[in-house]
């Protein structure tokens, strides 16, 4: 998690790292040959400002608040790391009582012996809503345990800082995890309420120095918002969101968060086949990142501009995006990219090819097309990360279509009854979506008696429920 604040404060006072660094050297060390020698370099500050260092040692600190004009190193983004962790821990406990069916004793909280980065495994198959609801109901309670629900304990205001910032983004990402895990049906309500609760922290009083985060995670949970009532197919609520989201992006002069927000929308009008608008949407968020866009975000709207020209019908312009966002995907360094582009891996950018591919052979480009979708849909399922669960479920979606379309409708059906099975595991009325529309690539085979019997299961998926 990169130190925004500390960040901001240099940028500020028109420092650069090195210019930051001797200032402290300085203040650290009168004599100029112990500075010469000092371990507190532009490399070290580096460190502290991408958040692999988050909380240095005490004379360090002191020496930044007196070279940034900082009263408090919360001014700075340096914070002890128990508080962040237990919040952290109390969610991750739910998480894993809720997938070993246990409960808490009434009016006890979690302790801290969840190891840092342990996520418990899915439950048991069979009560995927039972353990869900506890899931999120947990989560929901340190929420509000963290004041993010609500405002204020005693309902007046309260000033804002950084340490509330650090809850709300734990809380936000655990949530993200859910949604690529679970799927966003049953979780859209809840994130949308965290949203309107973050939403609501810009009307109490917070230091500027503040400002520019809080907009940027309000941003942040208003397009996981967005995300999940688009997964959920409340699209109505998903625009709503997603524009909030991109208010508050460009707000904060985030120009690579307002890039991602305008993806998420393109993915929405790509959905409901509106794909000029989505292009149109996609090339806008091109133009205004400009120069400041990173490998990673640039491959990930190359690969979405090379789905909707594909759906357009204009196979060489798709295949030269896919290959454009390729070169973009080689340079990446993790390191530099945000956060929320770690869900952006090699199985994400080859499900991209499958999905233009598969669309091409739609469109009867070449024979060849429906080939090529089967061979890189199956290995963007192959390489996907295992935390990607809906992402993998929508390549088996897009691998039972291209079976179709590349005449193996035997090996279709199959693909096509397990996709089904995977689907009734998560929540995410999108993916019974795709599946229904498995019925116009299977049109040409619906003369087979099991490819006919597979139809009427595909048309019976949701029902019901």
């Amino acid at each position: 998690m990169q130190n925004h604040p500390l960040t901001a404060a240099r940028e500020r006072l028109g420092l650069t790292r090195r210019q930051l660094a001797d200032a402290v050297n300085k203040i650290l060390y009168p004599d100029p040959g112990q500075a010469a020698h000092s371990a507190f370099t532009a490399n070290y500050l580096g460190k502290l400002e991408n958040g692999k260092i988050r909380y240095p040692a005490e004379d360090y600190r002191t020496a930044l608040r007196t070279a940034l004009n900082a009263d408090t190193d919360d001014e700075l983004g340096f914070r002890p790391a128990r508080e962040l962790r237990t919040t952290v821990a109390l969610v991750r406990r739910v998480y894993s009582r809720s997938s070993r069916h246990e409960s808490e004793p009434a009016g006890v909280l979690p302790g801290n012996d969840v190891r840092p980065g342990q996520m418990p495994e899915h439950g048991e198959a069979g009560e995927p809503d039972t353990n869900r609801r506890s899931l999120l109901q947990g989560i929901a309670a340190v929420a509000a345990s963290a004041g993010l629900l609500g405002g204020s304990a005693d309902g007046g205001s309260r000033r804002v800082g950084h340490s509330d910032i650090d809850r709300l983004d734990a809380v936000i990402s655990l949530y993200r995890s859910i949604d690529y895990e679970r799927g966003g049906g049953a979780l859209y309500r809840d994130v949308a309420h965290l949203a309107d609760s973050a939403s609501a922290m810009l009307d109490q009083p917070y230091p500027s120095s503040v400002g520019s985060r809080l907009l940027r995670s309000v941003a942040s949970v208003r397009q996981l918002a967005g995300w999940t009532a688009f997964d959920a197919c409340r699209h109505l609520d998903a625009q709503r969101h997603f524009l909030l989201a991109e208010r508050m992006a460009v707000a904060a002069n985030d120009v690579l968060l307002t890039a991602r927000v305008r993806y998420c929308q393109a993915r929405q009008f790509q959905h409901l086949r509106h794909n000029k608008d989505a292009l149109e949407t996609l090339r806008l968020a091109r133009d205004e990142v400009g120069r400041r866009v990173t490998p990673a975000v640039s491959a990930m709207l190359h690969g979405a501009e090379a789905a909707s020209i594909a759906a357009l019908g204009d196979g060489p312009s798709a295949t030269r995006a896919l290959g454009s966002a390729t070169d973009e995907f080689d340079r990446i360094n993790p390191d530099n990219e945000p956060d929320w582009m770690r869900f952006y891996d090699r199985g994400e950018l080859l499900a991209q090819y499958g999905r233009v591919y598969r669309d091409l052979a739609r469109k009867k480009e070449s024979d060849r097309y429906g080939e090529a979708a089967t061979r890189t849909v199956t290995e963007a399922i192959d390489t996907l990360g295992s935390q990607n669960v809906r992402s993998s479920v929508l390549s088996g979606v897009s691998l039972c279509s291209s079976l179709f379309l590349a005449d193996e409708p035997d090996e279709a059906v199959t693909v096509g009854a397990r996709v089904i099975e995977q689907a009734r595991q998560l929540s995410s009325p999108r993916i019974l979506d795709r599946i229904h529309n498995l019925r116009r690539d299977l049109k040409r085979h619906a003369h087979m008696s099991t490819v006919a019997d597979f139809s009427r299961t595909v048309a019976a998926v949701g029902v019901g429920t």
